[in-house]
Parts: C-alpha cells; structure tokens; sequence
C-alpha cells in the first residue's frame, strides 16, 4: 500500500512483492495497468476477498470516475 501511494496512484496497481525465507520483504515493481482478464492476479486476489469480478470492474470505474470528476 506505501508503495501504491507513495507513486500517487489513486484507484488501482499490483505491487509485485519478494518475501524471502528471512522475512524482509522487498518491492520489485509497482504495475500500474496490471492484467484485468479474469485469469489476472488483481481479479484472482478480488475473489479470495470475495469481490466477483463484475463487482471489481463496476469499482474500479466508479472509483476513476470520480477521480476525474466524471458524472
């Protein structure tokens, strides 16, 4: 999450993270556009936290919407 804000990114990213056997986790990159198929790890982690997949388009266009002021 520092990750995502601390490059100002608002709505959405996938934070590609390495955690090795010691514990210190590390970020390797931030995804700003990460795959939205519905075989994509952003849409596989939603459904682990119980967010279908239309649930987490409709979100993510309700959220840039209102980033930008669209109605």
């Amino acid at each position: 999450v520092r990750a995502h804000r601390a490059l100002g990114l608002e709505v959405y990213s996938r934070v590609d993270i390495m955690l090795p056997e010691d514990g210190e986790a590390s970020v390797l990159e931030v995804n700003t556009i990460p795959g939205m198929t519905e075989a994509s790890l952003l849409p596989e982690a939603a459904g682990v936290a119980g967010i279908s997949y239309p649930e987490l388009c409709a979100r993510i266009i309700e959220l840039s919407a209102k980033r930008c002021a669209v109605k």
